[in-house]
């Protein structure tokens, strides 16, 4: 038979059953190598993108902090640093978290406000696409804002959002005590090789600790924890009544009269103030007296009455 008789016969009746598994073993070699690749491009596009959007969201939470309104945009509007009329923030208080049913007083929804969307309150997120977004990640994982105890000098506040599905990875129940806080706080979850912190492996299962540092190439999952850091400064105010009859009134946190410094009383300093906050300095012989001065606290702060 002639040659090309031969070819002509061969590719009418297709492959050969061993050139089919050949082709397949190559296409099955192939995807055993670029599937990690692929894995690996997606995870990291979920946890960039994830980045950007805590970035932004603690721009948002840090400019908060001067709005003289606490019950509805102020996010750093905790006990003890607000007047009787307004509401504290409500934080989260668990890593599981449903927001439901919802209340104005969630920090996302605060968010939400001051981003110029105006939710309803009483109500789940389900119903508010636009709040759905801030209060969840794309892989359906409960943003979350942790306020951290009260200390000198300081509020803390960790903004946290697992970019990974969660029955992949586990997070540890939510604890309100500052150990628990500080194990997020104080660790690196950046890092490609980094182990979690003790106090989290001694609440995770082994499988769930295993799934954690379970990586190629050495590398571990805990990146996928990404984690915001935010810092308030606390500060105070020193009123240097010199004056022999009239006594200074220091309003802030929305408490009118909430430090008086008496007449001819020298160097009088208030507690410590969350930085951003508004005080305003009365004097005369009795409250209210006369406004004298109004300024935003971002610093320790010296006034003078004489």
């Amino acid at each position: 038979m002639k040659p090309h008789l031969q070819a002509q016969r061969r590719a009418a009746r297709g492959f050969s059953l061993l050139e089919i598994v050949l082709v397949l073993f190559v296409l099955g070699a192939l995807a055993a190598v670029l599937t990690p690749s692929v894995r690996d491009i997606i995870e990291r596009s979920q946890r960039d993108t994830e980045e950007r959007t805590l970035d932004e969201f603690a721009a948002t939470i840090t400019a908060s902090f001067e709005n003289t309104d606490l019950t509805n945009l102020n996010i750093a509007a905790l006990p003890g640093t607000i007047s009787a009329t307004d509401s504290p923030t409500i934080f989260s208080a668990s890593t599981t978290e449903t927001y439901s049913p919802l209340s104005g007083y969630m920090w996302f929804v605060k968010v939400a406000r001051l981003r110029g969307i105006a939710p309803s309150s009483g109500v789940s997120p389900g119903p508010a696409p636009e709040l759905v977004r801030l209060a969840f990640n794309a892989l359906g994982n409960p943003r979350l804002l942790f306020a951290g105890p009260d200390e000198t000098g300081r509020q803390r506040f960790l903004l946290v959002s697992l970019a990974a599905r969660s029955e992949q990875l586990a997070l540890p129940a939510g604890e309100n005590s500052t150990t628990w806080f500080d194990a997020i706080w104080n660790h690196d979850w950046a890092g490609r090789t980094a182990t979690l912190p003790a106090l989290w492996q001694s609440r995770l299962t082994a499988a769930q600790i295993a799934a954690w540092h379970q990586g190629s190439g050495g590398l571990t999952q805990v990146h996928r924890l990404i984690v915001r850091r935010i810092v308030l400064p606390k500060f105070g105010v020193t009123v240097n009544n010199n004056h022999p009859t009239e006594q200074a009134f220091v309003s802030f946190n929305n408490v009118p009269n909430a430090f008086t410094a008496p007449a001819n009383s020298g160097a009088a300093t208030t507690p410590e103030i969350l930085g951003g906050r508004l005080i305003t300095i009365n004097r005369g012989p009795a409250w209210p007296g006369v406004e004298a001065l109004r300024f935003h606290l971002r610093e320790n702060a010296t006034v003078t009455v004489q």
